[in-house]
């Protein structure tokens, strides 16, 4: 299957809609201020001047491209076209002769450019084309993509042909997914053979061999998902794009494997993986803390870029299912409602007073306050973090939300409904409107014109859903015939539901998650005036839920719940007493929006 281009789906109304207009008015001059602001944009000028370039620094501003091309598209803006302008003005000025381009390596280590393997070259190259991709398929802009070309035959010539590179493949991937998206646009074959020889030959060499950069092994014999979370996901999708145009069977056999060992045994309720700060990795199977979860941003960005492209190329409706999961709770948490502040850790328990000590503690070296703002969870989000890979990916996912609504298989002959996300489809042989009320409800409704041709139609039913259909089939409701102007309805019925983990998940022991359709939701003390820590859940038969179609927090859910008293004792050999209490509940990826305080998201389970 494939997706519409952004051209042939637009966002209407509703959810995602409101969140786009945050995303353009809001996110995008955010970013660019903090980054002209700490000097990512004055880097692309190569003058060697502070403040001083970092290694990766080109890569933030090419996914702020990326999404600036995005938002372009979508309604012109005098200012973002200058600051898009200037510096792509900057890009192609200050490129190499021979190619290549990076703002850092060719001002300050010139002589030790591919010498370094996690110094970010290949990385930032990689969002260098994607950014290429979106401004010249979207703005018809072809500044980008002329560096890109001359950038690629100096990367071809260096690793392929002359083979004089200290490095055989990058140690952050990227580039691999960023070529084969060049490839689709181009058709230029040599876009895909470099892919190519980076895919085969990752874990083939020795100064490659470490588990971190899924180089312990050929990506052939890989069944789990092991090492850098981001790095993880951005190889799969590579990888899964590589089998789907090469019809590599075996590729898709490990990728399968490797999804249901993050899905079954390494992936948080909210669609975080990566559990642990040290090396920002997967660990071992079941290793889920909550307090102390890492489940950084761009791992969940990179699970929405590794579902899509199952989706495309195997069709089971499983890959939608945990595309919404990551892209409601795992994305979004990691960005402030008013769209200006961004978490890079993704934890799903604050405790305030313990987090503060911590804090606290760290403020007294350089290093530990790093470790600790950075790389461990804090209880506000901030404006920027000194690694800011984080928020100028989620502004471009965002803007690509509408790739994901709809999918086609190669004849057009079957067309696929996976996110339901109020939009209108227009394409030669559909068009659909769609009017959707999730995530407050699980209403539907489409329209449809099949144009006078005989098509399959394939709507996703959520995994949350208990609705029941009788034309479902593998997890999709099927519909076939010529469509004029059709209108179907269709409600999920989504209901608060009580979610057990795995018992092998020791954390959550004993213990339940709440959610409300694909939310996953969170009590906060701001809304609850006793210790939320005191709370068990029982019967949720009596919870009320409000939906909350005109605020960015979509919906609060109450319920009566056991609260037990503090008893005095550290210990004690009779529990403190019971107390029923109201608790409120909001959707995780709204908490830390208001002040600092404790949260939550597993809980003591009464029954």
């Amino acid at each position: 299957m494939e997706n519409f281009s952004l051209r042939q789906i637009k966002l209407t109304d509703g959810f995602f809609y409101e969140r786009q207009k945050i995303n353009a008015q809001t996110t995008l001059p955010a970013i660019y201020t903090r980054f002209s602001e700490t000097g990512r944009f004055k880097a692309i000028k190569c003058i060697n001047e502070p403040p001083h370039s970092h290694v990766y620094w080109d890569s933030d501003v090419a996914k702020w491209l990326e999404s600036a091309s995005y938002i372009l598209a979508r309604k012109e803006d005098e200012q973002v076209r200058a600051w898009y302008d200037e510096a792509i003005d900057d890009i192609v000025k200050n490129q190499c002769e021979n190619g290549y381009f990076n703002s850092y390596f060719q001002v300050y280590k010139p002589d030790e450019i591919f010498t370094h393997r996690h110094d970010h070259e290949l990385y930032c190259a990689g969002h260098l084309f994607e950014a290429a991709v979106a401004s010249s398929k979207y703005l018809n802009d072809n500044r980008l993509l002329g560096v890109c070309e001359k950038y690629v035959d100096y990367i071809y010539e260096r690793f392929v042909e002359k083979k004089d590179t200290a490095f055989t493949t990058p140690g952050h991937e990227e580039i691999e997914l960023a070529l084969l998206r060049l490839y689709r646009l181009t058709k230029k074959e040599k876009y895909k053979t470099l892919a190519k020889y980076f895919l085969d030959n990752r874990g083939l060499s020795e100064e490659d061999n470490i588990i971190l950069a899924q180089s312990h092994i050929p990506i052939r014999e890989q069944v789990s998902a092991e090492g850098h979370a981001v790095r993880a996901t951005y190889l799969y999708t590579a990888m899964a794009d590589f089998a789907q145009l090469t019809n590599d069977t075996q590729i898709k056999q490990n990728l399968e494997m490797i999804f249901n060992d993050i899905i079954k045994r390494k992936m948080y309720i909210t669609g975080g993986t990566g559990s642990t700060h040290c090396g920002e990795r997967y660990t071992v199977a079941y290793d889920l803390p909550n307090y102390s979860a890492y489940s950084e941003t761009c791992a969940s960005v990179g699970l929405v870029f590794f579902c899509d492209q199952m989706l495309r190329l195997t069709g089971n409706k499983i890959y939608g299912d945990v595309l919404e999961r990551a892209l409601y709770n795992g994305v979004l948490a990691g960005i402030s409602l008013s769209g200006d502040n961004f978490f890079y850790v993704n934890p799903l328990e604050m405790q305030l007073e313990r987090t503060k000590d911590h804090l606290d503690k760290a403020k007294h070296t350089v290093l530990n306050r790093y470790v600790y703002v950075e790389r461990c969870p804090i209880p506000k989000r901030v404006k920027i973090f000194s690694t800011s890979c984080c928020p100028p990916n989620i502004c471009r996912l965002i803007e690509k939300i509408p790739q994901y609504v709809w999918y086609a298989d190669e004849k057009n002959s079957t067309l696929t409904l996976s996110q339901y996300v109020s939009s209108s489809l227009s394409s030669d042989f559909v068009d659909a409107t769609i009017f959707s009320s999730m995530p407050y409800s699980g209403k539907v409704q489409l329209k449809i014109n099949s144009k006078g041709k005989k098509i399959t139609l394939r709507i996703r039913k959520p995994a949350w859903s208990s609705a029941s259909f009788e034309n479902e089939k593998n997890g999709y409701l099927i519909y076939e015939g010529v469509f004029e102007n059709t209108e179907i309805n269709v409600d999920f019925s989504p209901s608060l539901k009580k979610v057990y983990s795995n018992p092998l998940v020791a954390e959550n022991s004993g213990k339940v998650a709440l959610t409300y359709g694909p939310i996953v939701l969170c009590a906060e003390g701001s809304d609850n005036d006793f210790n939320i820590f005191g709370v068990k859940i029982g019967d949720i038969s009596k919870a009320k839920i409000e939906p909350l179609n005109s605020s960015p927090y979509a919906l609060n859910v109450t319920l009566p719940v056991s609260y037990f008293e503090d008893s005095g004792e550290l210990y004690s050999y009779e529990q403190g007493r019971e107390i029923i209490k109201t608790l409120k509940l909001i959707p995780y990826f709204a908490w830390a929006n208001r002040k600092e305080n404790d949260m939550r998201v597993w809980f003591p389970n009464k029954e």
